[in-house]
């Protein structure tokens, strides 16, 4: 037999959950609540009996031994009748031995008569009273207290599914790698982290607190009333169940004809709304008589379909109010009819007993309503654990080899051989992109399209994984070495790389205590960043980050500079930050590269064009392959394109020329 597969909720919340750990304890909390609802509505049963016969039994005198036989010699000695004539004796002021008297055929009758022989208090009217309503306080601070036990254990197990999912996510984002080149796929991770994770917490506990509260309680109340009379609930159930039924496909209908209704009346009032932008074609071709007509025709529509979703919204609840009014009526009159039967014969029903039945249905209203709407309630949470899972689902485009070898510092050649890189929409970035690079020079790769730059740099440190081709070390192809040595020596510094929240010092040496707070320093003077930091409030210990000191754009830059440096990696790839920088700032950047490209291979991705110009070779990249090699005054002369692209990029007057246009 096939196996039905799990849907998407389920697989954040598998059906079997919900009977272990926290979720078992709070099904057991939700049971004992709905118990208690029982124990206090037969409790109100026994205040209504106690209200309503006021102690008072009368019996044949020939069935004066019953009463004593069932309640005892101890409490029949407390409680003696007295002759009301030849054939009739009363029990006055006998506290609850109308109600035991009458339960005497029922299933409940000896555990009643045993409590009623076992407490004195129970004897006396008054003092049966009082019991009473203290035993519904009691019960009444139990059920609240097991209720608060139920939500708050369903709370800890929601929250548990989203820290799971959250730990989950936090491992599938890293496995992933950071492969987003235009910085967009990004915000997916943390929209699922954040919105998507919430929204299947709440799922989650809409559940484990409906399902193992509201079944439970539905069970009980039915039985309740069938052990009541099971004629009479029986009777009252199929009425019941019919107007439920004409009431929830009322509700949906009067929902779908709103929904429509409000569709139209939005469509009438864009149409109404486009009207007021065409005035100059009005005036300006004498068009005022149609668009008068027009407009007229639209607003009536507009206004039609407003007073639609009125009337069907008011019908709708006309409707039901008329279906629960029919249902009550209904109710009433057959428990009614009963309770004026004589309560002794088999079909009679007594007063408590109505009472008790009567409070049994009310109290189903709302748990069925509540697992009606469950359902709906769940389509949300269902489609945010289908994103989360989709997502964790993917799998990794870059992975390290089985038996990946130990990779050798850079230090005669990095090349790219005939590399195609197509982002997952399908366009091309890369397509037979060849490059040859010397080791120990700088170079500048820059194109038309950033994201063609972008996507050549991120292959060094196998951020990306090309679909074609290969990428060479000394020779060496990068997809057979371990990532860990790769990284090691290939490091990638981002123009608008963040933080973590963190110490200046943990943010540079990335947490690793292997780097002393000298190394930490040294790294840091290397690109003029000591400076500043000592100028912060803690130095080298001041938080930054998220919830730290803020940083301006190059001193942030000149961190993630400095994180760079401390590893000592042999290729460093740096891509500069598009925010506008001050004078200070650029010359010491300016200082700090002619620091930091002594023995080793740099590439920039350039923002100034300084950078550009400093550069010992420029790498024009042009739809996907190598358009030009060679310095910033070669490719000036010899390159249209690349004219083009420095006039785009850096020419003073260019958005003025765009504005003129």
């Amino acid at each position: 037999m096939a196996t039905r597969p799990p849907s998407a909720f389920e697989r954040a919340f598998p059906r079997r959950e919900l009977f272990r750990g926290r979720a078992r304890w709070a099904l057991l909390a939700w049971t004992f609540g709905s118990l208690s609802l029982v124990l206090l509505l037969v409790n109100l049963a026994l205040i209504t009996s106690v209200l309503v016969d006021r102690g008072v039994l009368d019996v044949p005198r020939d069935r004066v031994g019953d009463v004593i036989e069932l309640i005892g010699p101890s409490a029949a000695d407390a409680v003696r009748p007295m002759e009301l004539s030849r054939d009739l004796s009363r029990y006055a002021d006998a506290g609850l031995l109308p109600a035991v008297w009458r339960s005497r055929e029922r299933f409940w009758g000896p555990p009643l008569a045993a409590v009623y022989r076992g407490v004195p208090p129970l004897r006396d009217t008054r003092a049966a009273l009082a019991v009473l309503i203290l035993c519904a306080v009691a019960v009444g601070f139990l059920r609240i207290y097991l209720l608060s036990c139920g939500r708050r254990t369903c709370t800890a197990v929601a929250q548990d599914v989203a820290t799971r999912l959250r730990q989950t996510l936090h491992r599938q984002t890293l496995r992933l790698g950071p492969g987003d080149l235009d910085e967009s796929s990004g915000l997916r991770p943390v929209q699922l982290f954040t919105e998507d994770v919430d929204r299947v917490r709440h799922g989650v506990y809409l559940w484990t607190s409906r399902i193992g509260r509201y079944l439970f309680k539905i069970l009980l109340l039915v039985l309740l009333a069938l052990a009541v009379h099971w004629r009479v609930a029986l009777q009252c159930l199929i009425p019941l169940a019919l107007c439920w039924y004409l009431l929830h496909r009322e509700q949906r209908r009067s929902r779908d004809a709103q929904a429509l209704a409000r569709a139209r009346a939005d469509s009438e009032l864009r149409l109404l709304a486009e009207s007021l932008r065409k005035t100059r074609l009005v005036r300006g071709y004498g068009m005022e008589t149609f668009e008068h007509e027009r407009f007229r025709t639209h607003l009536e529509r507009f206004h039609q379909n407003v007073l639609s979703a009125f009337e069907r919204r008011s019908w709708s609840l006309w409707a039901g109010r008329l279906i629960v009014l029919v249902s009550a009526a209904v109710v009433l009159f057959l428990v009614g009819v009963k309770v004026l039967d004589s309560p002794e014969g088999p079909q009679g029903l007594s007063f408590p007993a109505a009472v008790l039945l009567l409070s049994a249905f009310a109290c189903l209203y709302l748990p069925l309503e509540a697992l009606a709407r469950l359902p709906g309630e769940l389509d949300e949470a269902a489609a945010a654990s289908d994103r989360i899972h989709r997502y964790l689902d993917q799998i990794p485009e870059v992975g390290q080899a089985v038996g990946a070898r130990f990779l050798q510092p850079l230090s005669r050649t990095l090349q790219f051989e005939s590399v195609t890189y197509r982002l997952p929409g399908g366009r091309a970035l890369l397509a037979g992109f060849d490059l040859r690079l010397e080791a120990g020079q700088s170079y500048a790769l820059v194109s038309f399209d950033p994201l063609e730059a972008r996507a050549a740099a991120y292959l060094l440190p196998r951020f990306i994984e090309p679909q074609s081709g290969r990428v060479l070390f000394d020779g060496e192809d990068i997809a057979w070495v371990t990532l860990e040595s790769l990284r090691a020596e290939a490091v990638y510094v981002g123009g608008a790389d963040p933080f973590f929240t963190g110490t200046v010092r943990e943010n540079i040496s990335c947490g690793n205590d292997g780097y002393s707070l000298p190394d930490v320093t040294d790294a840091a003077k290397q690109v003029h960043a000591n400076k500043f930091i000592l100028n912060l409030p803690q130095g080298y210990e001041t938080v930054v980050g998220e919830h730290g000191e803020p940083l301006e754009a190059g001193q942030s830059f000149r961190l993630g500079l400095a994180r760079a440096i401390l590893r000592k990696p042999a290729l460093l790839i740096v891509e500069e930050p598009t925010e506008p920088l001050d004078d200070d700032t650029k010359s010491l950047l300016d200082d700090a590269y002619n620091r930091v490209v002594h023995d080793r291979t740099v590439l920039f991705l350039p923002a100034r064009l300084s950078t550009v110009r400093r550069t010992d070779q420029i790498v024009f990249v042009h739809r996907g392959k190598v358009e030009a090699v060679g310095s910033h005054a070669d490719l000036v002369r010899t390159s249209a394109l690349y004219r083009h692209w420095e006039y785009l990029r850096f020419n003073e007057f260019r958005h003025l020329v765009a504005q003129v246009g």
